[in-house]
């Protein structure tokens, strides 16, 4: 099947499966489905994925599109048992993972070294509390050698960033507290430089761009500054990483995330 056609029923099925109330997951329909088109374009047909943070939506697609790749997740509700499944369900469709119920920035996940083919973080490095490195360690050490992360972040030097600066405004993409005091607002927010400086700190090379999937890129001002002679790239809304591990954590502290 040509990519077109798979990238097509990605978004045929997400559509299918997202219900028109469910708002956070319409707006996050293009990320989503972009995300897992990368994913898509690794070829991976079989095997063993990690989903850090899942939403469900990731697990219930890659059933239907590679049957044969085995999907673990994790999740935060620390009341459950630490190791079982999870049965994640929209309509007929269903699909049941083992999952990992850890604390990502200070549980080790209950899994053997080596165990993962392909590990997906997406859009949950930026709302890590304390320590971000525990969980870049973590997925170091479960993927196998020359294994695919594949990570994505919003970008806080996007053009909603630098046309926010120049307006006198944070340039944050979701810092904002909750009436509710949830703590799912973004704790740190990367540029493509910061956060590859934090996958090579993990062990990982590879390849990183921008690209608009919340909104849409209103660049007059970019242009401007280019033309006064400021470099300015890579200013899509959303960072996509594809890394693969190249050894062990290079330093677990990296100076440009960590101040000591």
């Amino acid at each position: 099947m040509a990519n077109g056609q798979v990238y097509q029923n990605v978004y045929e099925l997400y559509d299918e499966l997202v219900s028109a109330d469910d708002a956070y997951h319409q707006t996050h329909r293009k990320r989503l489905g972009r995300t897992i088109s990368v994913l898509l374009d690794e070829q991976p047909t079989q095997g063993k994925l990690l989903e850090i943070g899942t939403g469900s939506v990731v697990p219930l697609i890659l059933k239907e599109l590679v049957p044969k790749l085995q999907v673990h997740v994790t999740d935060y509700d620390l009341s459950k048992a630490e190791k079982g499944r999870m049965t994640m369900k929209n309509g007929e469709r269903s699909v049941s993972c083992p999952v990992y119920r850890v604390d990502l920035e200070s549980t080790s996940l209950p899994v053997e070294d080596e165990t993962f083919d392909y590990v997906l973080c997406s859009e949950v490095i930026e709302h890590m509390e304390k320590d971000p490195m525990f969980m870049m360690s973590e997925i170091n050490r479960v993927l196998k050698p020359g294994g695919t992360l594949i990570l994505t972040t919003p970008n806080v030097v996007s053009t909603h960033g630098i046309n926010a600066m120049l307006e006198n405004k944070e340039p944050y993409f979701y810092m904002h507290y909750r009436h509710a005091g949830t703590l799912d607002r973004h704790n740190y927010e990367y540029s493509l430089w910061s956060i590859s400086q934090v996958l090579r700190a993990s062990g990982f090379r590879g390849k990183g761009w921008t690209e608009d999937t919340f909104g849409v890129s209103e660049l007059s001002n970019v242009m401007r500054l280019r033309a006064a002679g400021y470099p300015l790239e890579h200013v899509g809304d959303n960072i996509f990483c594809v890394s693969k591990k190249e050894g062990p954590v290079v330093d677990r502290h990296p100076s440009v995330i960590y101040v000591d």
